[in-house]
C-alpha cells in the first residue's frame, strides 16, 4: 500500500468513528435520560415523577427544555396524559435505538468491505 492509501485509509477509519460517535453520543442524550428517569418512577412507585418539578423546582431531563416542556404537569393527572407522555418517550427511544443499531451494522459492514478491497 502506497503513502497515499495509508493517508486515505486512516482518513476513512477516522470517519467511520466519527460518524460512531455521533450515532451513540444521539443514543447516549435520548435514552439514557429515559432510562434513568423510568428508574426514578420506579424507585418512587410513581409513573408521573418524571413530568413533576422536582423538591429543588427544577424539571428533569424529559421536560427541561423548551421543545420538551409540552410534557410537564403540575399536578398527577389522568391515564391518557401518562400513556401519552410515556408512549411518545417509549417510540422515540425505540425508533433511536433501532437507527443507531442499523447504522452502526452499517459502519461495520463498510469497514469490512474496504478491509477486503484493500
Amino acid at each position: 500500500m502506497t503513502a497515499v492509501g495509508i493517508v486515505i485509509a486512516v482518513f476513512v477509519a477516522g470517519m467511520l468513528l466519527l460518524v460512531a460517535a455521533v450515532l451513540v453520543g444521539a443514543w447516549w442524550l435520548i435514552v439514557v435520560p429515559v432510562l434513568r428517569e423510568t428508574g426514578r418512577a420506579v424507585r418512587a412507585r410513581d409513573p408521573w415523577v418524571p413530568w413533576l418539578r422536582r423538591d429543588d423546582g427544577s424539571w428533569g431531563p424529559l421536560t427541561a427544555n423548551h421543545w420538551w416542556s409540552a410534557g410537564r404537569a403540575e399536578t398527577r393527572g389522568g391515564r391518557p396524559g401518562l400513556v401519552l407522555r410515556w408512549g411518545f418517550w417509549l417510540v422515540q427511544s425505540v425508533l433511536l435505538t433501532v437507527a443507531v443499531g442499523s447504522g452502526l451494522a452499517g459502519l461495520v459492514r463498510l469497514g469490512a468491505l474496504g478491509l477486503s478491497r484493500s
